[in-house]
């Protein structure tokens, strides 16, 4: 019985941040997606956030203190009783300033801990997350993402074959503007009407889907010319590894071909080395335009953005 081949795995689009973010707000978004329910909600006052955390702090706080002052206060009678609370007295006017440092740290730490939540809510919009998209969305942007993996992690780009500076900040910012509108995309389609009521209604949902479809369709061809360019890259990729391998026969065949030489004579041996001569060359201009190839495709994937003076 024929089996049947085996399906490709389903690609799985990965959250999306906007490749301007500072190191600290991407760090701090990073933390947030690891964390949701620690950073959930949206921006509040600071003090508000902090407040209900410092009630227990602040009353072991003022009942230091107040009991510093009190025992302070306190004259009783019998000199053994009149040394336990002087001793306790020590001991509380010691004890409530360093009690006032540590509410002063669980303070700040608390009010820290709710301006890195405030600072993630308004940075919530700077990434986008796959649970954000629409199916049909949440596909293209994978792909965009495997073409983008694909270039980044290719041979041809570490080595510098091919523009690796370009890529490394083309690519996620492509992605990002791949993303960002695509989850635009998917915020007008959810806010069709689920029940459209009269004809005129109809007609302009209608109306409205078509052009969203136009969008979607302008974000594929991003997708595909992305697609295009890592198919380039991955050829480019593929000769570039073969002409090493050949590269690697011809320069370790040496003992070979001077064995050849001894025992077959030397027009066999001559036609040897022309014949794998040949094949690196061949290899090698292969190579040179499957490089061409992926700059080419670049320069399409890639537009180079203009900055206005």
């Amino acid at each position: 019985m024929k089996k049947n081949p085996p399906s490709s795995p389903r690609l799985a689009a990965v959250a999306v941040m906007d490749p301007g973010l500072a190191g600290r707000d991407r760090a701090l978004l990073e933390r947030a997606e690891r964390h949701p329910r620690a950073y959930s909600g949206g921006e509040m006052s600071v003090w508000w956030a902090t407040a209900p955390h410092l009630v227990r702090p602040g009353a072991v706080v003022v009942g230091l203190a107040g009991g510093a002052w009190v025992t302070g206060e306190m004259d009783v009678a019998g000199l053994s009783l009149q040394v336990v609370v002087d001793a306790l007295h020590a001991a509380l006017t010691y004890a409530w300033p360093l009690g006032v440092g540590a509410f002063a740290l669980v303070a700040a730490a608390y009010a820290t801990d709710a301006a890195a939540r405030n600072k993630a809510a308004r940075l919530k919009d700077r990434c986008v997350r796959p649970n954000e998209l629409g199916d049909d969305a949440r596909t293209l942007l994978a792909r965009a993402q495997q073409a983008k993996k694909a270039v980044l992690t290719s041979a041809v780009h570490r080595f510098d074959l091919i523009d690796r500076q370009r890529n490394e900040v083309s690519l996620p910012r492509q992605e990002w503007e791949i993303a960002e509108a695509l989850r635009e995309y998917t915020r007008l389609v959810k806010a069709e009407p689920s029940n459209p009521r009269g004809g005129k209604v109809a007609a302009l949902l209608d109306t409205r889907r078509r052009a969203l479809r136009a969008s979607l369709d302008g974000i594929a061809r991003r997708v595909k010319a992305l697609e295009a360019y890592a198919e380039q890259v991955a050829q480019a990729d593929d000769c570039y590894r073969e002409l090493q391998q050949i590269q690697a026969l011809t320069d370790g065949s040496g003992d070979v071909l001077d064995f050849l030489a001894r025992t077959v004579g030397d027009d066999l041996a001559i036609a040897e080395i022309e014949g794998m001569t040949g094949e690196a060359a061949a290899v090698a201009d292969a190579f040179t335009t499957a490089l061409e190839s992926a700059k080419e495709a670049a320069v399409i994937a890639l537009p180079t953005r203009t900055i206005a003076a």
